[in-house]
């Protein structure tokens, strides 16, 4: 379902991703854990181009989201100025040279330029129409405090032609009903808990009908006893199917709801695996040491 390519991320001098490569698969609900400042929260905003990728691309179903990256892709690079050159020039292996020492320039002619247009035109979708399918849940939850929970709930679906005022509203009493908060439908987010936040926050994501929702530490702006009622709610999704990507520090829900656990560090994932290998019996020496400090 989503397919991160290779993917970095630089912010100045600072690479906080070193080219990772993940597959996200449908119905799949995979927990992202690790220290704080090791790129999980990057990497899950780069999946919906809410951080842009400085190198490397993300793909959802079939679609390229991302901007293509020549780098990945042999056929552009022989289109390339450069390439034309040291072939020219009498170099082997020209293609993998100018992999190898990042060796486009910013400018490489018509012909890469054209190439990577047309790439984009056959392969890509806009940002907007990507992330119809992929709902978002922030750790500060990232309501609009000057609207009701029902306007909050339906702006998005009404704004984007998705559904009309009536079903929209219809759908967010629904979702509601779900999670026991119907009689605050006129509630403004000031009057509400964090719990009660997150749990909006969430369902302003499914209003939408998205393919996949990525949660970006739902927990950690809560206080304890209102972590319980969020994480029950998205347990009710995990069992009903729905594709999840979690950035979490709570490694008990990591535990009992993913079907696999990524662990990064320094920009990269060092070990992934079914809960049981990562949490029981982690290989490499930095889970290890990480697993020792939090568990």
């Amino acid at each position: 379902m989503i397919s991160v390519k290779k993917v970095t991320k630089k912010f100045g001098k600072l690479t906080v991703l070193r080219g990772v490569d993940c597959e996200i698969k449908k119905g799949e609900q995979v927990a992202i854990i690790g220290p704080s400042g090791s790129g999980k929260s990057t990497l899950l905003r780069c999946m919906n181009l809410l951080e842009i990728p400085s190198g490397g691309e993300v793909w959802l179903e079939e679609s390229l989201i991302s901007a293509p990256d020549p780098y990945l892709h042999p056929e552009i690079i022989k289109e390339s100025s450069t390439y034309k050159t040291l072939t020219k020039n009498g170099a082997e292996d020209a293609c993998e040279l100018i992999v190898n020492e990042r060796k486009l320039k910013r400018y490489e002619g018509l012909g890469f330029s054209g190439a990577l247009k047309s790439y984009t035109a056959e392969h890509g979708i806009g940002i907007n129409s990507a992330r119809q399918k992929m709902g978002m849940v922030f750790q500060h939850f990232n309501l609009f405090n000057n609207m009701t929970v029902i306007q909050n709930l339906t702006l998005a679906p009404v704004q984007l032609k998705l559904k009309t005022k009536e079903e929209a509203e219809a759908k967010a009493m629904e979702l509601l009903r779900r999670i026991g908060l119907e009689d605050k439908r006129d509630e403004y987010p000031s009057k509400l808990s964090g719990g009660q936040k997150q749990r909006v926050a969430i369902i302003r994501a499914l209003a939408m009908d998205p393919d996949v929702i990525l949660f970006d530490e739902p927990t950690s702006a809560l206080d304890p006893e209102m972590v319980g009622e969020v994480l029950d709610l998205m347990k009710s999704l995990a069992k009903e199917g729905m594709t999840m990507v979690i950035v979490t520090h709570e490694m008990g829900f990591a535990r009992e709801v993913a079907d696999r656990v990524l662990f990064i560090d320094e920009g990269v994932i060092k070990e992934e695996g079914p809960p049981s290998e990562i949490f029981d019996n982690p290989k490499n020496p930095r889970l290890k040491d990480f697993l020792s400090k939090v568990l």
